[in-house]
């Protein structure tokens, strides 16, 4: 899939000019520190989002999640892990300090999926906005096509949940016992977190305020090129990227799929393809930066655990 993404962004560069797309981004300058600094609120607000679902009286500090937070989105947009692998790395590192793996495996899921529930209503908003400014059909298509496929996940969760899967697991763990104790105490883990039911809204609420951050560092992106844009334009530009992202997931960080994105509607946008495909190169050298980070971040964390198993087996030795 990665050498699929490869190729997709090959063409769609050949076919429309390095040399003018590298042109635009040469006038950005150091504006570009800025399109990298405007995306920290947005990972500031969706760990507040991921820590209120830990448990209250072990939680850990936001710096500390922070950091693990620029790891998952490290892993998910450099790494060949279909933006899941991410997930496993934090949760994997969150868990420490009197946390489970279980406990943060739950949260790392819940996290996901008010996150998930967060960009559906927010893409949802900026297609409205979008055709209700540009009456492009192509926008009513895409609309249509997100709502089904919210549709078809929701009444699968609806049908699992009557269905009793969850009944029929904890069922499964007790006949087999030796995968009980993980199962159970992560079944444990989930109830614990569904009986919060105001900390899942609070880390639903941070997730949208995420996502609306977004819009804003989308904002500057395009003021950084010089093209002048509304608050307006950025949630329509900001909402079409993170369906792109839908859409590619099995792809690393969506390549070419998100480049295809914004050429196909940056006509309606008032976007020459161009400026297009500079405003997405414009996005991946900011993931390039904080993902070299992150994982510089994640090589610097993984000593600390790793070294106290080693510890721990040469005191049994």
């Amino acid at each position: 899939m990665l050498t699929a993404g490869v190729a997709l962004m090959a063409i769609l560069l050949a076919s429309h000019g390095v040399g003018a797309v590298r042109q635009i981004l040469s006038e950005v300058g150091w504006q570009a520190a800025l399109v990298v600094a405007a995306h920290l609120p947005v990972t500031f607000l969706a760990t507040v989002g991921w820590q209120v679902l830990l448990p209250p009286n072990r939680r850990p500090g936001l710096p500390f999640l922070f950091r693990l937070r620029l790891i998952k989105e490290a892993v998910n947009a450099l790494l060949p892990v279909a933006q899941v692998g991410g997930e496993v790395v934090r949760a994997k590192l969150a868990a420490r300090n009197g946390l489970t793996l279980a406990e943060t495996t739950a949260s790392c899921v819940v996290d996901v999926l008010a996150g998930t529930a967060g960009l559906v209503l927010f893409v949802l908003v900026s297609l409205a906005v979008a055709m209700a400014t540009l009456h492009d059909p192509r926008l009513a298509q895409a609309g249509l096509a997100l709502v089904a496929v919210v549709a078809a996940v929701s009444g699968a969760l609806f049908v699992a949940h009557k269905a009793g899967v969850g009944q029929r697991l904890g069922q499964f763990s007790q006949r087999w016992t030796a995968i009980a104790g993980r199962v159970g105490a992560l079944g444990e883990a989930f109830r614990g977190i569904g009986g919060r039911r105001a900390e899942i809204a609070a880390s639903w609420a941070w997730h949208m305020a995420a996502w609306a951050a977004g819009a804003v560092e989308t904002y500057v992106a395009m003021w950084a090129l010089g093209l002048h844009p509304t608050l307006m334009q950025a949630l329509i530009v900001e909402g079409l990227a993170q369906t792109a992202k839908v859409v590619g997931f099995a792809i690393p960080g969506a390549l070419g799929v998100q480049e295809g994105g914004y050429l196909l509607l940056g006509g309606a946008l008032g976007l020459t393809p161009d400026q297009a495909l500079a405003l997405s190169l414009l996005r991946r050298m900011r993931e390039l930066v904080l993902g070299v980070l992150g994982l510089v971040l994640w090589r610097a964390t993984r000593p600390a655990e790793t070294g106290g198993q080693t510890a721990k087996e040469a005191a049994t030795a």
